[in-house]
């Protein structure tokens, strides 16, 4: 909607907030963290035109009164499951898919959640899978990230006109939805979900982390399942995620499933018989224990039942 800066007199809202509140209103914006609201203030400074600027940089105690005047005015408030995020009253509320991806810029659907979006399973997983990048990996991607949104000379700003982007914890209810996080170093292909602001892992990594995590995927043998009904379906997708896959173990997994199980003729699934280990002890499911049960071709012991 348009708002107007008459509108807000009686709030005594300062042009500066109003303008804040139209960037976040014209961006569609429904949830936001401290550092995303300080990303759309200072984007105001560069067409400052109209607001009565005290100063020609923006700064953490400008935005915050800005930000706090919102509040009062009951324009924002705190978000009811994300610490530290706000929720614009004027918009429509978000399912927790896309809430959760919105607040956080690295995380994404995954398992069993991402196969049913891909309609992959007929399950119906009561709680919403994200995959988020272990802490290892993850310290290096904010600072990248920050690097981008501030643009050159980020490293030259003084630290009063820098907001930083902080770690997203997950609740374990989002929208009452449950929320469940796996962590990893090996962070995977993920995609935008088109209309929404929800991401979730390619079709190629969905099969990927079936491999990984069968046991966030319905289990090895609802797993099986999946790929002897859909796994031809998308080999276009699952070969080059396997062939670029972190572990060979992966590769051992698939070549079974795909070129043993389901007979399939590829020469890409016999170019990973080169991984398979005689005299190991390889598992099809990572979740189970060892048993004398093997693909001789694939040197894998079947500990599915």
């Amino acid at each position: 909607m348009e708002v107007t800066i008459h509108e807000y007199r009686t709030v005594k809202l300062t042009r500066l907030a109003v303008a804040l509140l139209e960037s976040l209103e014209s961006a569609g914006i429904a949830v936001a963290t401290d550092y995303q609201l300080y990303q759309k203030f200072r984007a105001l400074f560069e067409h400052p035109e109209g607001l009565y600027l005290r100063g020609s940089t923006p700064t953490i105690p400008a935005y915050r009164r800005t930000r706090n005047l919102l509040v009062n005015a009951k324009k924002i408030i705190r978000d009811t499951d994300y610490f530290g995020a706000y929720r614009l009253l004027s918009a429509q509320d978000l399912p927790a898919d896309e809430i959760s991806c919105a607040l956080d810029s690295f995380c994404y659907i995954s398992h069993i959640s991402a196969m049913q979006r891909y309609g992959l399973t007929d399950r119906r997983p009561e709680a919403l899978h994200l995959t988020i990048p272990a802490l290892k990996i993850l310290k290096p991607m904010l600072i990248k990230k920050m690097a981008e949104d501030y643009g050159e000379g980020f490293e030259k700003l003084d630290k009063k006109e820098v907001h930083p982007l902080h770690i997203v914890h997950h609740p374990p209810v989002v929208r009452k939805r449950k929320i469940e996080t796996f962590s990893t170093i090996n962070y995977g292909q993920n995609i935008i979900v088109k209309g929404t602001l929800a991401r979730v892992s390619t079709i190629g990594q969905t099969f990927l982390d079936m491999l990984e995590t069968p046991d966030l995927c319905g289990g090895m043998s609802h797993v099986l399942q999946v790929w002897q009904e859909h796994a031809k379906a998308h080999l276009q997708h699952i070969i080059p995620s396997i062939n670029n896959a972190p572990k060979s173990i992966h590769k051992v997994r698939a070549g079974y499933i795909l070129g043993e199980k389901m007979n399939i003729q590829s020469t890409a699934v016999d170019e990973w018989l080169v991984f398979a280990q005689r005299g190991g002890s390889r598992i099809l499911d990572p979740s189970k224990p060892f048993v004398n049960r093997f693909s001789e071709r694939w040197m894998l012991s079947l500990n599915v039942e």
